[in-house]
């Protein structure tokens, strides 16, 4: 049995204008306590800013994060689902494509988002419930 992504995405997410400085960008993952911001201008979303995304382009080059701004960094090739797509669907993405955070869209509007974490949670309890 298929199960759908929406039984399992978080439907909280944290979304950042491609304008903002990395600091504030970052400011927000510190306070939330998440480790990736979909990026989203008037027309929907265009973009994902991780913490892995900092860290190389910005830390890493001794750049100022308060100069910098999120389009600069952020993945612009956004990598998303629908949310009646399946948790299979979610996992094949993910691994084709070795991401491990997945944007779910619906009307061109971010309605939640998976994780890698949440798909091995979700395997996890498949395999014991088949025990």
């Amino acid at each position: 049995m298929a199960h759908k992504l929406e039984e399992r995405m978080h439907s909280e997410v944290t979304l950042v204008h491609p304008d903002k400085s990395i600091k504030y960008a970052g400011q927000i993952l510190k306070a939330v306590g998440i480790g990736c911001l979909v990026v989203v201008d008037e027309n929907g979303p265009v973009g994902i800013l991780t913490e892995r995304d900092i860290v190389q382009k910005v830390v890493a080059n001794g750049l100022n994060p308060e100069e910098i701004r999120v389009a600069d960094v952020m993945s612009k090739e956004l990598i998303t689902l629908k949310k009646e797509s399946t948790i299979e669907d979610a996992v094949d993405i993910m691994e084709s494509k070795e991401i491990k955070k997945l944007p779910i869209i619906d009307n061109n509007h971010v309605v939640g988002i998976v994780t890698m974490s949440d798909m091995v949670k979700y395997l996890r309890e498949m395999e014991k419930k088949a025990n």
